[in-house]
């Protein structure tokens, strides 16, 4: 019987070490520059992320002397609609949605509500 306590208290206690120290991590939201920047802001992402894969062989190229004109030629940008935009479906879309994180989504969609400018 005395184990039986011994047990049950030994688990209990567990139970409160280990929920316990569990620790609810919030994140503030991105921080969206007053003006996107596609030569600051965008092209490190595909530099980062997309390069890799859309160097000329697979389109968009995304190339730092290419990506401009190859989103617009594409017509991978809808600046009336954003959202619906070419660009921005891919980017959700597997397997790039595990590429580009949240905050790096935000503000390429930032950039096209902006009127996506080569600046």
């Amino acid at each position: 019987m005395k184990r039986l306590f011994y047990l049950l208290f030994a688990g209990m206690l567990t139970g409160i070490l280990l929920f316990g120290s569990c620790e609810k991590v919030v994140y503030p939201p991105p921080e969206i520059p007053d003006t996107v920047s596609y030569s600051l802001d965008i092209q490190p992402i595909w530099d980062n992320k997309c390069v890799s894969c859309h160097n000329g062989g697979l389109d968009p190229d995304l190339r730092p002397e290419n990506s401009y004109a190859s989103l617009m030629d594409g017509e991978y940008i809808n600046v009336d609609e954003p959202g619906e935009s070419k660009l921005m479906k891919k980017l959700d879309s597997s397997p790039h949605d595990a590429r580009a994180t949240k905050a790096e989504k935000q503000l390429i969609l930032v950039w096209i509500e902006e009127g996506a400018k080569n600046n």
